[in-house]
């Protein structure tokens, strides 16, 4: 399943079944209509509540695209250095 995470305010908020292009074509619909718009997200865990973002000018907002987890976590990093055995 498709999921965007979105940063907003310091929280954290979700939409699944959308894509990052199509969040990001709706946000941009919404500054160049020049009003601000409430965009419809998913808020908490495990069972999701809707949360309405507002969208406007000089309000801080960021999309994160997720991608799905593929395999173990490395930790590049040993003691501060690189792990070259990873590399």
């Amino acid at each position: 399943m498709i999921r965007v995470d979105i940063v907003y305010g310091g929280a954290e908020y979700s939409l699944g079944g959308r894509s990052l292009e199509s969040i990001q074509t709706e946000v941009e619909t919404a500054f160049l209509a020049g009003k601000p718009y409430w965009l419809r997200v998913n808020s908490g865990g495990g069972r999701f509540e809707d949360a309405y973002l507002l969208i406007a000018p000089g309000i801080p907002f960021a999309i994160l695209n997720v991608k799905p987890h593929t395999g173990p976590d490395i930790d590049l990093e040993v003691d501060g250095a690189f792990n070259q055995d990873v590399l």
